[in-house]
């Protein structure tokens, strides 16, 4: 575990060892640390715009001590993984995991780069850190342990703005996230009835509509289902 203290000294230390300024934005734990939402994270999750930022994160990583883990066991294949396929990073009891562009299901759109919030500089290296309802759909994607208390805390931390949360569902189907609505469906249907969270029925109504119909238009075109999970093997 790692709290913000020490996630800031390692931002720190990989923007004075980056060489030219390199951008990424800060999801999950990560994210939630710097609006006082979370005291501590399992993992650091970065999110790149290319291929080559992601790279030069990854060699000062390995410059500090941090290894790569190269085992990765794909739940479902991914339809260009080769471009998209995450970097998990281990070492100083923490690990950093890597994405470029997208995360598993959701990808990193133009409205959600528009509604980060807070940017953060360590010399070359400059985080930004996503909006309360953008960190939420981030959860959904990974649905890893804790996902769900995490979104519950800030459900009741923030005034979430439930509207931002059914255009982005809407606007990720449009750009390939085909399963996306299903999970986000599922993610706050659970966080609603077992964790008592504070989500409008009718938000959940519609988020199920759009799901509902992009496999409706799946089915009927023939088109396949595209979606894409990473897993650590522990083998």
């Amino acid at each position: 575990m790692i709290n913000i203290e020490q996630q800031t000294a390692f931002f720190k230390l990989i923007g004075k060892e980056l060489e030219v300024k390199i951008e990424c934005i800060a999801i999950g734990g990560s994210a939630m640390m710097f609006y006082g939402a979370k005291k501590v994270t399992k993992d650091i999750d970065l999110v790149f715009t290319s291929r080559k930022a992601m790279d030069i994160v990854k060699e000062v990583l390995e410059k500090i001590g941090f290894k790569e883990r190269k085992h990765l066991r794909k739940i479902f294949r991914h339809y260009d993984e080769s471009k998209s396929e995450p970097i998990m990073m281990e070492g100083h009891d923490t690990r950093f995991d890597l994405f470029i562009n997208e995360v598993i299901t959701m990808k990193v759109t133009d409205s959600i780069k528009g509604r980060v919030k807070e940017v953060h500089e360590f010399d070359n290296f400059i985080v930004k850190i996503l909006s309360p309802e953008d960190i939420i759909m981030f959860k959904c994607a990974t649905e890893r342990e804790k996902d769900r208390d995490d979104a519950l805390e800030l459900i009741k931390k923030f005034n979430i703005d439930w509207e931002i949360i059914i255009d982005e569902s809407i606007s990720q189907t449009k750009i390939g996230g085909d399963i996306y609505p299903v999970f986000l469906f599922d993610f706050l249907s659970e966080l609603k009835e077992e964790l008592k969270a504070d989500i409008p029925s009718d938000v959940i109504r519609k988020i199920r509509k759009i799901g509902e119909e992009i496999m409706l238009k799946k089915i009927k075109t023939g088109s396949h289902i595209k979606v894409w999970k990473f897993k650590q093997n522990d083998q």
